[in-house]
């Protein structure tokens, strides 16, 4: 049974109250919606409609109504009824006057609806922004403050009343730092629609604190832009932790690494004269003499990740990838007949582009990367060196266990290694120092890898530029 309910009713004493329900076929309402017009009985008594039950229990002589949509779905109808008959039949006009009543509450109906969803909505938007950490702001087209978090105020001192309206530059640490991020940023005609920038942000006490930005353009759904949002971070302690951590290790390194030399040295002196020391001392001495050369070439490492995030270096020239490649293989061959591993140099179609590279860094690049699949290569196992199909970069590709999960999210970190993965030997520095060469030469680097099937590590370099 198809429910009809009154939601609104205004008439005489005998007439429905508003909750009332019926079957609606029941009612003359019925024919209206199968019409899908307005419909109309003038004198139902007299009509083909007068076996209707909505004649026989109600009396209604005269009715007239009209469809009614709440936006394309029907929403029921709008319907005037009496227990009288009317004289003559209703005319044009008034058929034409309750179609547009039903076209206008129909309108209100959908309007109410919107607003509803839209309270809903904004209720929603305002609580995930109030929940977010992090400050939030929110400026029109002309950089204006339209909206603020709670954690405005907690990292810049100011309540939101005081910035709203007012211009953002209120928020940065210099004048120019607003109107160099208005050029490059919140322009709206060449601005992205998202973005992360570093600037210098100014706290309401006048101190001022660096801030990374993430920003995203606000458009609606027809494109028409309305503003940018923006995500304000106060990484001023993190850059000083990492800085003062930074300079912690390259100290104790650099400290470290002038005895432990002599140590190295003094141990290859005893070793060249074992001879005359028992197996016992021999064993030793050699041991001592493999991890002090261990130790030595960690610290030579962390001294080098150290060089490598400092600025770029000089060297880079214009130069073909493949001839690297080449002489990677050549050099790493006997290392890896020690292991038992084959290296495999696989022929290309691709075009050997010139890049701007830097020969030195590449080639630690290269041998990092060849040793590292070595390392994780069972015997008999092949390791593969090849160029990428658009000439951009190269590949490496194992046939070992795969790498960990527990150390795919932090490969490039430092000092991160998996209890389970083969190559052990390491000290976890050597895909720092891949990573540290790729991003000087603005490159990128990214793996393929399934448990017992092995991993492949892609390197790509940027195109050079047409006009050099």
């Amino acid at each position: 049974m198809t429910v009809y309910e009154c939601l609104f009713v205004h008439g005489p004493e005998w007439a429905p109250v508003p909750g009332a329900s019926f079957d609606v076929k029941g009612t003359y309402c019925l024919h209206t919606l199968e019409n899908d017009a307005v419909t109309a009985f003038h004198h139902a008594g007299q009509q083909e409609i007068s076996s209707h039950p909505c004649y026989q229990n109600f009396g209604l002589e005269s009715y007239i109504g009209a469809p009614l949509r709440r936006g394309d779905k029907f929403f029921g109808t709008l319907n005037f009824s009496d227990r009288a008959p009317r004289q003559a039949p209703f005319s044009n006009k008034e058929f034409e006057f309750v179609a547009f009543l039903a076209r206008w509450l129909g309108n209100e109906l959908k309007l109410h609806t919107e607003r509803r969803e839209l309270r809903q909505q904004r209720g929603l938007l305002s609580a995930m922004i109030d929940a977010v950490p992090e400050a939030v702001v929110f400026a029109d087209l002309n950089r204006r403050v339209a909206l603020v978090n709670p954690a405005v105020e907690k990292l810049f001192g100011y309540a939101s009343d005081q910035l709203l309206g007012r211009q953002t530059a209120v928020l940065y640490g210099t004048l120019e730092g607003y109107e160099q991020a208005g050029k490059e940023k919140f322009d709206p005609q060449i601005s992205n629609k998202r973005g992360e920038f570093e600037v210098s942000c100014r706290k309401s006490d006048g101190s001022t604190f660096d801030g990374v930005v993430s920003m995203a353009k606000v458009e609606t759904d027809c494109g028409e832009a309305l503003g940018f949002l923006a995500v304000i971070r106060d990484v001023s302690e993190q850059r000083a932790f990492e800085h003062a951590k930074d300079q912690l290790i390259a100290t104790v390194s650099h400290d470290i690494k002038n005895p432990l030399t002599a140590l190295c040295g003094a141990l290859e002196i005893l070793a060249a004269g074992e001879a005359g020391l028992d197996d016992s001392k021999q064993k030793m001495l050699r041991l001592a003499l493999r991890n002090a050369q261990r130790i030595d070439e960690m610290v030579t490492d962390i001294l080098d990740v150290e060089q490598l995030r400092a600025e770029e270096p000089s060297g880079f020239a214009a130069r073909p990838l493949a001839p690297l490649l080449d002489q990677a293989i050549a050099t790493l061959t006997p290392y890896a007949k020690e292991h038992g591993v084959f290296l495999a140099l696989k022929p290309s179609d691709a075009p050997n582009r010139t890049l701007r590279l830097h020969e030195g860094r590449v080639e630690r690049l290269i041998s990092n990367l060849l040793t590292n699949a070595i390392k994780a290569s069972e015997k008999g196992g092949t390791v593969e060196l090849g160029l990428t199909r658009t000439g951009l970069g190269f590949y490496v590709k194992d046939e070992g266990a795969g790498l960990p999960l527990n150390i795919q999210n932090a490969l490039f970190e430092r000092f991160a290694r998996g209890g389970s993965y083969r190559v052990q030997e390491g000290h976890g520095l050597g895909m720092s120092i891949v990573k540290a060469i790729i991003d000087q030469h603005l490159g990128d680097i990214t793996f393929q890898t399934a448990e017992g099937k092995g991993t492949t590590f892609f390197v790509n370099f940027p195109a050079p530029d047409p006009a050099e």
